[in-house]
């Protein structure tokens, strides 16, 4: 680099003025966070209905958390895929143009996004997820080519700099529009009829169903002639 050269100049700059991105960590913070997270899920799930989220609550032990947080974007692809195509390029730009951008979780999240991303593409033949973000991408690359007092510019250098925030609001937004539960739909033949819904728990001698009504019911075992 040479000083002669305004734009290298100016990159120099900006990494000085960059502050570390922010990445929510800490038991305490993860522990609230992922309680907030729980909530929100039982909550879209039971149709926001108050009675039946703390119906669907009874069927949750200690050890689910990681459950419906995987399940939760299994299911939620609808509201996942949008947001991959924002979040990977925020996680490339800050490996690329912050200077602790090349921190392990940075470069591991950005890992799981672009396999979330290849694997939302090729599953359901969704093509137009990767050249909308190689767009979004190319977006930012332009933005960084403004100067250095622009909105845009200062925009998006502070969400580079609170990208981990950015991405823990994304998830709470996958917890807040996502209303399927984190188990697959069934269909259900039982002596009284037939239930299609999510089988949340199984107990000794009978089933905890969340109908696709937002309806929490109970099934006898013995009443379950075949589940598919």
């Amino acid at each position: 680099m040479t000083v002669d050269d305004p734009q290298e100049a100016n990159d120099s700059r900006v990494v000085e003025r960059t502050r570390p991105v922010e990445l929510p960590g800490g038991a305490a913070p993860l522990a609230a966070w992922l309680f907030v997270f729980l909530v929100v899920r039982l909550f879209a799930i039971s149709g926001y209905n108050w009675d039946t989220a703390f119906l669907v609550s009874t069927t949750l032990g200690l050890d689910d958390g990681l459950r419906i947080l995987f399940g939760s974007f299994m299911t939620g692809r609808l509201v996942v895929a949008p947001l991959l195509v924002v979040m990977l390029p925020l996680l490339v730009a800050a490996f690329l143009w912050s200077p602790s951008g090349r921190r392990p979780t940075v470069v591991l999240l950005a890992g799981l996004a672009i396999s979330a991303l290849l694997s939302l593409t090729m599953s359901f033949r969704a093509w137009w997820l990767l050249p909308i973000t190689a767009a979004v991408f190319g977006a930012l690359v332009l933005v960084r080519q403004l100067r250095l007092d622009s909105f845009p510019r200062r925009a998006l250098t502070a969400a580079i700099e609170r990208l981990g925030w950015i991405l823990a609001a994304g998830m709470l937004l996958v917890a807040l529009l996502t209303q399927t539960p984190w188990v697959p739909r069934e269909r259900i033949e039982t002596t009284n009829g037939t239930v299609t819904g999510y089988v949340l728990s199984i107990d000794p001698g009978y089933l905890n169903v969340l109908t696709e009504d937002h309806e929490f019911v109970i099934i006898l075992s013995g009443d379950v002639l075949s589940r598919s």
